[in-house]
């Protein structure tokens, strides 16, 4: 069963860090990673307080959405408030399994990340956006209402 946290613990670091750096998956979309890497700077994972965080270079804070089948982790999706009417997507990732190609593909997970991403959306006072920059620098916005 498919459920979402902001938080994960330390015990997870090599699943996040295999999801993250070295997905399968980022071939296809590799044009849009090496975007959001010159714009945003490069991800990193750390420890904090016993939870994993993710630091992104060239900003001051990021908020993470993790997705978990039971216990396994399946996909993360890490973004800002850049700028404070918009929350900026910076990087998403989904296990293969779980990607439009798996064999899960039909849990549709990255839609019910970001449908997740845009209900929470709606909930913070001033955010009218969600942006996501996707492959030939393809800008999508999509309205929180």
């Amino acid at each position: 069963m498919l459920r979402y946290t902001s938080t994960l613990k330390a015990e997870y670091s090599e699943d996040l860090e295999q999801l993250l750096f070295f997905n399968p998956g980022q071939q296809t979309v590799l044009t849009a990673i090496m975007e959001s890497l010159e714009k945003f700077g490069t991800p990193s994972v750390f420890v904090a307080d016993g939870c994993l965080r993710i630091k992104v270079e060239k900003l001051d804070e990021v908020q993470a959405l993790f997705a978990l089948d039971d216990d396994i982790l399946v996909g993360v999706m890490v973004y800002s408030r850049i700028p404070v009417d918009r929350l900026s997507v910076i990087h998403i990732a989904v296990d293969h399994d779980y990607s439009s190609n798996g064999k899960h593909a039909n849990k549709m997970l990255m839609m019910r990340m970001l449908t997740l991403l845009r209900s929470s959306a709606r909930r913070i006072k001033g955010v009218k956006t969600i942006r996501i920059i996707g492959d030939n620098n393809r800008i999508l916005d999509y309205p929180v209402d």
